[in-house]
Order: C-alpha cells, then structure tokens, then sequence
C-alpha cells in the first residue's frame, strides 16, 4: 500500500484484518468441499461373500 491510500494507520490495520479473516473463511471452505468430494468419490467398502 502506498502512503495516503487510507486516512489512517488504523484503517489500514483494519482493511488488513478483514483481508485475513476473508481468506482464512475461502481457505476454511476450500477444506469443506475437499473433504467432501474426498467423501464423495471414496472407493466402496467391499465386504467379502463366503460361497459354499
């Protein structure tokens, strides 16, 4: 950021921290959907058939 793009010291901290908390919610979601496509596409159990 260069000097003057916020009014304050605190704006910028401010615009920071909102930044932050944006990514870490993406990144937070992007791990939900992963675990569930992971659910999703997960190789069926085989349970084994004793023929006699």
């Amino acid at each position: 950021m260069r000097r003057g793009d916020f009014h304050s010291s605190g704006d910028a901290v401010l615009v920071g921290w909102i930044g932050m908390a944006a990514f870490a919610v993406y990144g937070i979601a992007l791990i939900i959907a992963a675990r569930s496509y992971w659910l999703r596409t997960r190789p069926a159990c085989q349970m084994a058939v004793v023929t006699e």
